[in-house]
């Protein structure tokens, strides 16, 4: 059984840019979660508005080939929209190398 593929995407949105950055954020995510081998997708925002990247978007595929292939035609229509230069992404593929839990004394 393969891993599944992680993909962090981070977004770099304008103070009172917001609403706009979820609209178009959701309109890309509704059609990614019908994609194949699609599994969750999770979006943080920075607490703090100085940020460099105030949005962080966390998105699990069942497979690396997966993902790639749900980035297709209908993917690039949508982030092809011109207003996405406004919120430059940064993403990538990643592996787990660490991970921690809490010991029994710290929880």
């Amino acid at each position: 059984m393969s891993k599944p593929a992680i993909f962090i995407n981070c977004f770099e949105v304008p103070a009172g840019r917001e609403d706009e950055f979820y609209a178009m954020w959701e309109t890309v995510n509704r059609y990614m979660r019908e994609k194949p081998g699609f599994i969750s997708n999770r979006l943080h925002r920075a607490t703090t508005p100085d940020a460099r990247f105030r949005f962080i978007n966390y998105v699990l595929w069942r497979t690396e080939a997966d993902w790639r292939d749900a980035h297709d035609d209908g993917f690039r229509a949508l982030a092809s929209n011109p207003a996405w230069r406004d919120f430059p992404p940064s993403g990538a593929l990643f592996d787990v190398v660490m991970e921690y839990a809490a010991t029994s004394a710290a929880a």
